[in-house]
């Protein structure tokens, strides 16, 4: 244990990790704040949450759907006033003459219940006849699969919880950020012992090399777990204050980011599994680090083939996006550890790989992938450290 927190010390004595981190935080929270004063963000779905059942039992209505459907989904409020609860529109006279940022604050929340109240209606339509083109497609493994999930599918309910948003968290910038700290801090655990010569020297031990493998990777590990919380428990709570907390969960297909996909996962269960993924993700990234650190002399370059490995994968998992479907051109992408830490494209999407007779969820894949990339890091990384010898 001893042995352990030393070479935690070690790690976060380094200012400039700490200092680079900051800088980070500080950037990502001025572009998330900046966005508190959107007509979106301050009146859309917040103003029309206390009708959120009545825009709802509003798209189920038959009568509603029928008149949504006839005018071929564009419909306004006035329209659709006589057939809806009345309770909407009282809610939205409540902003009446009100003008924010040059918007007519009424005007724009009868477009959004009315955009709402259709939105969903033509969802329930498109998937009941995927439903049914499935039903009479030729039996593969692809069509079975999608079968399966439309039907299975919860109850579509009006994009107004901000899960989207929620969910958004993990799309992209934040495993960028909380990869690049993770790298910073973790790129000079071998290569400084190297630089100092004190390699030669544990070389000598008996145990010296293997306990303190040993204790350098759990220390490692140990400040990717704390990046991770921190930069998660920033976004939380810049989230919290910037859109507000989800006042419910919501199926997935509920959003509009994952409009067609697949998915029967509930919004809060996604988002938990972003959690432990960008926590796995940095784990792995953490093994994989220490790894090229244990064969480089450099800090410096240790940093860049790490952060190159960690961007190839990001970079080309952001270019195949939108699909439900893993292919041998987009395979490498989707095992990423990007891919692990983000899980909006793999799991998100419901992606799966077709084997044969077989459809393989994608997000199985993945973490067999890393599991695999985990362990053979860190054995490389032992024999690479036990064995190197530094000459003088």
């Amino acid at each position: 244990m001893n042995l352990i927190g030393a070479e935690f010390k070690k790690i976060v004595s380094k200012k400039y990790v700490w200092i680079l981190a900051l800088l980070l935080a500080l950037f990502y929270a001025y572009l998330i704040l900046n966005l508190a004063d959107n007509f979106s963000v301050v009146y859309s779905k917040r103003a029309l949450q206390p009708v959120f059942q009545e825009i709802m039992d509003a798209a189920y209505d038959p009568q509603v759907q029928e008149y949504v459907i006839k005018n071929e989904f564009n419909v306004t409020f006035d329209e659709l006033q006589p057939l809806i609860s009345p309770r909407i529109a009282q809610t939205i006279e409540q902003y009446q003459g009100k003008i924010y940022k040059g918007y007519d604050v009424e005007k724009q929340l009868k477009d959004e219940a009315a955009l709402r109240i259709e939105s969903l209606v033509e969802r329930n339509v498109t998937l009941n006849k995927m439903i049914q083109e499935l039903k009479n497609e030729p039996d593969t493994p692809l069509n079975r699969y999608l079968l399966q999930q439309y039907t299975n599918m919860p109850k579509m309910e009006p994009n107004l919880t901000r899960w989207d948003d929620w969910i958004d968290i993990n799309n992209s910038m934040l495993p960028l950020l909380i990869a690049f700290v993770v790298i910073l801090g973790v790129a000079g655990v071998y290569t400084g012992e190297y630089t100092s010569k004190m390699h030669g020297i544990l070389l000598t031990t008996k145990n010296g090399r293997s306990e303190l493998f040993w204790s350098k990777l759990l220390a490692s590990c140990l400040f990717a777990a704390i990046v991770v919380i921190i930069f998660q428990a920033l976004a939380a709570l810049l989230y919290m204050h910037v859109y507000g907390l989800p006042f419910k969960n919501t199926p997935i297909n509920s959003l509009t980011s994952f409009y067609k996909m697949p998915n029967t996962m509930w919004a809060l269960q996604f988002y938990l599994c972003q959690l432990a993924g960008s926590l796995l993700g940095a784990i792995v990234l953490t093994a994989v680090t220490l790894c090229i650190s244990s064969l480089c002399r450099s800090n410096l370059v240790s940093f860049f083939i790490s952060g190159i490995y960690f961007a190839i994968g990001a970079l080309y998992s952001l270019n195949v996006e939108g699909q439900y479907i893993s292919s041998m051109r987009t395979i490498l992408a989707d095992v990423s550890t990007f891919s692990l830490m983000s899980l909006t494209d793999v799991l998100g999407n419901a992606k799966v790989f077709i084997i044969g007779n077989s459809a393989i969820p994608t997000i199985g894949l993945t973490l067999i992938t890393q599991a695999v990339i985990f362990a053979v890091a860190i054995l490389l990384t032992y024999v690479f450290y036990n064995r190197k010898e530094i000459i003088a």
